[in-house]
């Protein structure tokens, strides 16, 4: 187990965290000055999203462990959304 970060640099279009990696919590954290960024899976659109992280000053959601607490998934599920050029850091707790 690790815990580690990625600075996950947008381009406009619906992407990947990271090629497969199983976790156990993450944490998306959005800065000052970027737009709002969206989080959902592999269908992942403007309209079709799970959850928002707003436009900083260091707005941030985490995706706690599931019940069971060993309960992983895996960040190349996870896709984000915003606008190009703008800088999101993921951290997260590998198995």
């Amino acid at each position: 187990m690790a815990f580690k970060t990625v600075n996950v640099t947008l381009s406009g279009n619906t992407q990947i965290v990271t090629a497969h990696t199983p976790v156990k919590w993450v944490r998306i954290e959005n800065t000052t000055g970027n737009a709002d960024v969206l989080v959902g899976d592999k269908n992942l659109s403007a309209t079709n999203y799970g959850f928002t992280v707003t436009a900083g000053p260091a707005a941030s959601k985490d995706i706690p462990a599931f019940s069971g607490g060993e309960s992983p998934f895996n960040l190349d599920d996870l896709r984000l959304r915003g606008t190009d050029a703008q800088v999101v850091h993921v951290s997260y707790v590998t198995l």
